[in-house]
């Protein structure tokens, strides 16, 4: 799932011995990111500093390495090499350019709040875009009626912010030139966009097409809302499909940064974006009042994050289990983490 749970490789074992054991995963990799009330990152904690619950079960935080995503963007666990032994501990290697998606809700009713917020939001979006580094990779995908591929992963900013320009259209774009590298076309087929008719299909579809590409990657979500209004009376609920979706980005290590462009001091579905965001280790902020505050903290927010390195409990079982993450530091700090961990264990 989210976390890089670090398991031997099954390709190397012969058949016969692939259902003989049970492999004990003895780590966990988790990302955190702690900053200020205004965003800014703090980089400075040691593993002394974090506290991790496992369904309200201490664990032991056996390192936290800061990753300065201006300079090291990310880590991936290596592959296991022949003949690991269950207690092999993969080593991290570096994996170039940090991963960008932006996901832009284009309200197919043209509600006057929706449009008229996204085209004001516009030129704040492409302010975040340039000031991505060189080597970051962005993807750029809307939705209206439907999931719809507008930029694979490219480091062409002018690309990009011509791709966030198109998405105020309700067209049908033409298939995206495929990224050099990790690309996102393969599973995002056109029969596959047309059937993600909501946006929680379409974050799930995004979620499986990213989950191959390793590394930790960060969705922009620009956007109205999520989840519906229940009925009979105000109170707001997630779609049924966002169970899967968030298994799905949480597999992928994706973390939801949600901008919403709605022309209202409020309103109820932004309660769906906060919640994604909340769940996935990311951050919900209008844009309507402060649009400047928004993208600041969202860049200061972006320098960099923690990788925890969580020794698993000899006895903790594979499964999902909730998480929560404190700081012993006086002062007001955000703490930003995905709120699920799946641990596996790994039948030989």
């Amino acid at each position: 799932m989210r976390t890089l749970v670090i398991l031997a490789a099954l390709a190397a074992l012969p058949a016969s011995a692939q259902y003989d054991e049970t492999v004990t995963v003895s780590r966990i990799l988790i990302d955190v990111r702690v900053t200020m009330a205004n965003g800014e990152a703090v980089a400075d904690l040691t593993p002394a500093d974090f506290n991790v619950t496992l369904d309200g079960r201490p664990v032991t935080v056996e390192s936290a390495t800061w990753v300065d995503e201006q300079k090291d963007p990310g880590y991936v666990a290596a592959p296991a090499p022949a003949g690991a032994s269950p207690d092999w501990i993969a080593p991290l290697v570096p994996v170039p350019g940090r991963l960008f998606v932006f996901f832009v809700q284009t309200d197919f009713t043209r509600d006057y709040t929706r449009t008229r917020g996204q085209m004001k939001f516009r030129r704040y979006a492409e302010e975040i875009i340039e000031g991505f580094a060189p080597e970051d990779r962005i993807a750029v995908l809307s939705f209206d009626s439907h999931l719809k591929f507008r930029r694979d992963f490219t480091t062409d900013k002018e690309s990009v912010i011509e791709g966030i320009r198109e998405s105020i259209r309700i067209d049908d774009p033409a298939r995206p030139q495929p990224a050099d590298e990790a690309s996102l076309g393969p599973r995002l087929t056109r029969a596959a966009l047309r059937r993600a008719t909501t946006s929680e299909k379409a974050l799930r579809l995004i979620g499986e097409a990213l989950e191959p590409i390793p590394g930790a990657k960060t969705l922009v979500l620009v956007g109205w809302g999520l989840g519906h209004r229940v009925r009979g009376g105000t109170a707001v609920a997630m779609d049924r499909e966002w169970p899967e979706a968030h298994r799905a980005l949480d597999a992928a290590r994706v973390s939801i940064f949600a901008l919403d462009i709605t022309e209202a001091d409020s309103h109820d579905l932004s309660w769906g974006m906060k919640n994604a965001a909340e769940l996935t280790g990311g951050f919900y902020a209008s844009t309507y009042n402060f649009p400047r505050a928004a993208v600041d903290r969202l860049r200061r927010t972006l320098t960099g994050y923690y990788m925890l390195e969580l020794r698993r409990p000899i006895d903790l079982p594979g499964g999902s289990y909730r998480v929560d993450i404190s700081v012993n530091r006086r002062g007001s700090m955000r703490v930003m983490f995905p709120q699920v961990v799946a641990v596996s264990s790994l039948a030989r």
